[in-house]
């Protein structure tokens, strides 16, 4: 009863902005490091891009072994000091990346704050299965999922601004780890421990569950390959797109475009689901006409068809999110520990699988030119389609 007084609460709501703009200016921050990144290579002496993309490498594994391990942390630290300690990796590496002496130590910091974000991606779940009744869940899950999308936005606001004023990479980082500081300072204050293990309503409670149970399991595996085809094409469109050639409008409009009609898609999605129980529809529908918009942006030779094809793949990447991250949360016997596990190796699958990917890309883009490298990422988001075959059917009918 107690658990049922707080869901839906205003405590509740103020834990998910929390959560929720923790997350955001995380990835604002990654976004900043990136933008950064002439000035960075001047200060530590670089002289070619290889050596920097170890920045962002180190990001990616940071999520990689984050996403494994956030079970086991949450399992050992319960939630209040579990977030607390993802909150302080992201601060702590941060500001180690603005007092790095050498690059190596720079590296270091941004895989610590990369550990940190892997860490709070994984908890929006248990967050939101104990703060939340069955019937707010999608709606909640729908607004988490574009919190990185959300980041991107701010930071295309902010980020310019911040480096004008502060005109130093070391004194603009340091104002994005403030933000995430004060955030992390808002949790201290209303974040709270809670039962990790109590199923949800009317769900019978089961033993602890393990990874090696987790790995045994055929979800464990269709759950991330769904999701990772989709993630690839999301990262390329954001990083290798804008600097592509062959586009008929400026790349970078168009990759702006995807990112801001994803918020618009998220918000729909949140309504979808609200509307259809049945979540297999809504991946399956969404995730072909991602595709095919994704084919279109890059294989057409006009303005308006590239535009058009932007913003639609934008808002059918993120409307069904809200359904896809709402299927585990909806299985049998689910307990917010057994659905960290279950998001740890979703998250850290789809990046093992991306990072794979990502690079085979970059060697295609060497040897036969960007569209060539774009293709294949188009054709690898087909697996959401294929995914939405593979995957149970979590929504109930509607009495």
């Amino acid at each position: 009863m107690e658990n049922a007084t707080k869901q839906n609460s205003s405590r509740a709501h103020i834990i998910e902005i929390i959560m929720f703009f923790s997350y955001a200016f995380f990835a604002v921050n990654w976004i900043a490091g990136t933008t950064l990144t002439p000035q960075i290579m001047e200060h530590f002496d670089l002289k070619s891009f290889s050596s920097a993309t170890f920045i962002s490498n180190a990001i990616t594994v940071a999520k990689i072994i984050g996403n494994l391990l956030a079970a086991k942390v949450l399992i050992k630290l319960y939630p209040k000091k579990a977030i607390t300690l993802a909150g302080l990796l992201i601060v702590g590496g941060s500001l180690l990346g603005v007092f790095a002496p050498t690059y190596l130590i720079f590296v270091i910091g941004r895989f610590i704050m990369g550990f940190g974000g892997a860490l709070f991606v994984v908890y929006f779940g248990p967050i939101v299965m104990n703060y939340y009744s069955a019937d707010k869940r999608a709606m909640v899950n729908g607004i988490n999922a574009a919190a990185y999308n959300v980041g991107s936005i701010i930071a295309m606001v902010i980020v310019a601004p911040v480096i004008n004023w502060l005109v130093t990479w070391q004194k603009s980082m340091m104002f994005f780890a403030i933000c995430s500081l004060v955030l992390l300072v808002a949790w201290l204050i209303f974040g709270e421990d809670f039962e990790i293990n109590k199923p949800a309503a009317n769900a019978k409670a089961e033993d602890e569950y393990t990874l090696s149970q987790a790995l045994k399991e055929k979800f464990t595996y269709i759950f991330p390959f769904t999701y990772a085809g989709l993630l690839t094409l999301y990262i390329v469109v954001l990083t290798i797109f804008p600097i592509s050639d062959g586009a008929p409008v400026n790349p970078k409009i168009l990759s702006s475009t995807v990112a801001i009609a994803g918020v618009i898609g998220a918000a729909v999605g949140i309504g979808v689901s609200k509307k259809y129980v049945k979540r297999l529809p809504v991946l399956r529908i969404s995730g072909l006409l991602m595709s095919l918009s994704g084919l279109a942006m890059v294989l057409t030779s006009s303005t308006t068809v590239a535009l058009v094809a932007a913003a639609s793949l934008g808002f059918f990447m993120f409307v069904p999110m809200t359904a896809l991250v709402t299927i585990p949360q909806e299985m049998p016997g689910m307990t917010p520990s057994k659905l960290t596990l279950i998001m740890g190796i979703f998250w850290s699958f789809s990046y093992i699988f991306e990072t794979f990917f990502y690079f085979v890309i970059g060697m295609i883009i060497d040897n036969s030119g960007f569209k060539a490298g774009l293709l294949l990422a188009v054709g690898l988001s087909f697996s959401f389609f294929i995914g939405s075959f593979l995957l149970p059917e979590t929504g109930k009918n509607k009495k």
